[in-house]
């Protein structure tokens, strides 16, 4: 039997519902949408694919149904008047209406959530609609003791729940795309979500799990094929999830191995080919693990913003060695902000296992103390450095690995409970975040 190759646990099956679907035979096949925003007024450019000939109109109509723009043809523009913008917390939709007509006759119809807004990255911060935001959130996993990877609504609910009490508005749906439900919850609770493909662990460790060892992955027998399934798995997801005004960027990798010179050529042609694929031009990205630093990464000029996962305090400089765990990260982060490369900085992994109900003074790795001291250290390292605009802690909540020896029953950097119940972690992020968007961070 082939042991999984990643930190958590796929299941088998089916995970997700399956529908059946009864489509007439000329049909609206595709949709997107991108804005602009001009004084009192925004305008939504549409594109209708359809798969026949017969004529096209789109209606966009507010919260209480009342039209408040129309076009014909499968593409053009809207213009909106004092709209209501779709903001982080403060999500506003409206209805996207597009019909295909035959005559009186009514060949097609489909309807959709819009929400408006813009994202942009200027110098070394996020906007939203024009103005900067801080992620507060999490990385998470589509797992739960009750469905395991299978969609479960209640849990997705009782999640968003959780999310909102603490204070979050953000998370990434590491390392995989979630369940399309997800991202309407998303839009309507106002959350920015960070939307990953699966291409986790593109290092030198896969490698020699794949039959090639001490050879360079990205010069591996199996690239070519590999990057045509990457190609693919890139598209479908921004395919997919283009026009969900939560999803605010687009990792391409998690953890790949950035040190080794030939990954250039690779980022290089990965990001030319998928540089089209997104009307709205939302930023792109890529996750660095902690070999692939400001130093050593070849390939820090291709995203458009840096997303970090760093464990100080866990997998090295822990227990009493974490005071040199926050010298060495804040060591490295004097470098980024000494360097050319002015883009935001996200932190997307950080954190330390914890045992729900061991407690210890002094603090031991595995206590709730010493977690909540982990968070502390990098809290500070956060608010020292301009350039980071957000933090996204791993993980939300505890999860299922595969056995071994440092799991013990799943990952237990939770947040969270498997079960969904807070440790004191979360008590501590409630205070920070709600006190964060006091002060408009």
């Amino acid at each position: 039997m082939v042991r999984p190759f990643f930190d958590f646990y796929n299941y088998s099956g089916l995970n997700r519902s399956v529908h059946l679907l009864t489509l007439p035979q000329e049909q609206i096949v595709d949709y997107d949408t991108r804005f602009t925003r001009t004084g009192a007024a925004a305008t939504v450019y549409y594109r209708v694919t359809t798969n026949g000939d017969h004529p096209v109109t789109v209606t966009l109509a507010d919260a209480q149904g009342q039209t408040v723009a129309t076009g014909e043809g499968v593409h053009g523009e809207l213009t909106v008047t004092d709209p209501h913008l779709w903001n982080v917390g403060a999500p506003y939709l409206y209805t996207l209406t597009l019909q295909i007509h035959d005559g009186a006759d009514l060949v097609d119809e489909y309807s959709a959530p819009l929400g408006i807004r813009t994202i942009a990255v200027d110098g070394a911060r996020v906007l939203v609609n024009g103005q900067p935001v801080y992620l507060r959130g999490f990385g998470r996993h589509e797992d739960s003791p009750f469905a395991g990877r299978g969609f479960d609504l209640n849990v997705e609910k009782k999640d968003f729940s959780l999310m909102k009490w603490i204070g979050a508005n953000s998370f990434r749906t590491s390392h995989y795309p979630y369940d399309e439900q997800v991202y309407r919850m998303a839009d309507r609770e106002g959350f920015l979500v960070i939307d990953e493909v699966p291409a986790v662990g593109f290092k030198m460790a896969a490698a020699e799990f794949l039959g090639g060892l001490n050879q360079s992955f990205f010069k591996g027998p199996w690239i070519k094929q590999l990057y045509t399934r990457h190609l693919a798995q890139i598209t479908d997801m921004i395919q997919r999830d283009k026009n969900h005004p939560s999803v605010f960027a687009w990792s391409l990798l998690n953890e790949p191995d950035t040190v080794d010179d030939n990954a250039v050529p690779y980022f290089r042609q990965l990001f030319a080919d998928t540089a089209a694929l997104d009307p709205q031009q939302r930023p792109r990205t890529f996750t660095l693990s902690e070999d692939d630093t400001i130093e050593t990464s070849k390939v820090l000029a291709f995203p458009d913003i840096y997303l970090l996962n760093r464990y100080p305090g866990w997998y090295h400089c822990a227990g009493y060695q974490i005071s040199d765990g926050e010298t060495n990260l804040r060591a490295e982060m004097d470098k980024w902000a000494a360097s050319d490369y002015h883009k935001p900085v996200i932190f997307t992994e950080f954190g330390a296992d914890t045992q729900a109900g061991l407690h210890k003074l002094p603090s031991v790795m595995w206590s709730e103390e010493y977690q909540i001291e982990v968070l502390q250290m990098f809290s500070r390292v956060f608010d020292d450095y301009d350039f980071i605009c957000g933090e996204q802690v791993w993980n939300f909540a505890d999860f299922q690995t595969v056995e071994g020896t440092m799991r013990v029953d799943g990952n237990k950097k939770g947040i969270f409970t498997r079960e969904r119940q807070p440790k004191a972690a979360a008590f501590y992020y409630h205070d920070r975040w709600h006190q964060l968007a006091q002060e408009g961070k």
